[in-house]
């Protein structure tokens, strides 16, 4: 089969626009259980064709509409928190002089009652206090700087799913393994062979180890040796991504709760359970509780937050927001339309 010709049942659309349709989320949804599954596989359990999904995952992997990447698992709790600030000049500027801080792990510009919406993350608690009070604290431009402390991920957005696959589908792909006190990292840093075949995860989770090895340097077979011995060990591990344009919930809104603190944990695994959350956080600060939402319109927020407080009693909404522009997610670059910008290499 021509791998030029969409196949039957498939649309043929350019990479600069979001026709992206059904196969495209099922594709996306089956490497965010199993990240580096083969096109075989996949396609198998999808009813088409390798090809079909191998040039499906390239369109939308050059378009920024879905990426694999790699992260070290950790920071723990009391190394990582929520940053509030508000802006006396424009907020993309400020975002800007931070884009490519290391400790800047994601970057909303958000509506409300701050101008940017930061999650930070560091060494140890130190490092992070250094970096809030010395970094964030002397940025030009930067009126005020609100910090809640993370005490607890109760759902991390690399669990969220797009919900596009079927049980017996689901069945058939093999997550990543326990994350947790299970899958406790050994210590000690990565080694210098270690770093290099994570920094070619990073920009490329699918990389295949022919690829690894001429950008490391090494044999191919000692490239997946390490591949493999970094992910078994979960040294490493692999996450699965999607713009928000692709997942069909563009608008992406934060809530901050406050919950009687012998409820927190109860509340918490509930709103978890919810398919707009992609991420809910137990934190010291004004508020006990942040969860980030996707939904499908801005209908929706004012609707979430209402059965929020209706069906748990005692929680109280202090606050939300609205995300206009989101520059940096986990780690990730994306541009004003919410696509991943590749990684600078070299």
């Amino acid at each position: 089969m021509s791998t030029d010709a969409p196949a039957e049942g498939e649309e043929a659309y350019p990479v600069t626009e979001f026709g992206a349709d059904g196969l495209d989320r099922r594709i996306v949804n089956a490497l965010q259980i199993e990240p580096r599954a083969s096109w075989a596989k996949v396609g198998a359990v999808l009813g088409v064709d390798a090809v079909t999904v191998s040039r499906r995952w390239a369109r939308l992997r050059t378009a920024g509409l879905a990426w694999v990447t790699a992260y070290e698992p950790g920071p723990g709790p009391g190394r990582l928190a929520v940053v509030e600030m508000e802006c006396a000049g424009h907020p993309l500027a400020v975002a800007e002089a931070l884009v490519d801080d290391p400790q800047c792990l994601t970057i909303d510009v958000a509506s409300g009652g701050r101008d940017l919406l930061l999650g930070v993350g560091a060494a140890d608690e130190a490092a992070l206090a250094d970096y809030v009070l010395r970094r964030l604290g002397t940025v030009p431009q930067v009126r005020s700087v609100r910090t809640q402390l993370v005490t607890a991920f109760v759902k991390e957005t690399v669990d969220w799913r797009l919900g596009e696959l079927g049980p017996d589908q689901l069945e058939r792909f093999t997550g990543p393994g326990p994350r947790g006190p299970a899958a406790v990292r050994p210590p000690g840093p990565l080694g210098g062979l270690d770093r290099a075949v994570l920094a070619a995860l990073r920009e490329d989770g699918r990389a295949s180890a022919a690829g690894i090895a001429a950008r490391t340097g090494v044999p191919v077979r000692r490239a997946r040796a390490v591949v493999h011995r970094l992910l078994a060990r979960h040294r490493v591990a692999l996450w699965t991504d999607v713009s928000r344009t692709l997942a069909g919930r563009p608008v992406q809104a934060w809530y901050f709760l406050q919950v009687p603190a012998g409820r927190l944990a109860g509340v918490a695994a509930r709103l978890a359970r919810l398919e707009e959350a992609r991420l809910v956080l137990s934190t010291i600060g004004t508020y006990n509780l942040v969860v980030c939402v996707w939904m499908r319109d801005l209908t929706e927020v004012a609707r979430l937050e209402a059965q929020i407080e209706d069906g748990l009693e005692g929680v109280r909404t202090v606050d939300r927001c609205v995300t206009l522009r989101t520059v940096k997610r986990s780690g990730n670059r994306l541009d004003a339309r919410g696509g991943r910008i590749p990684p600078r290499t070299g």
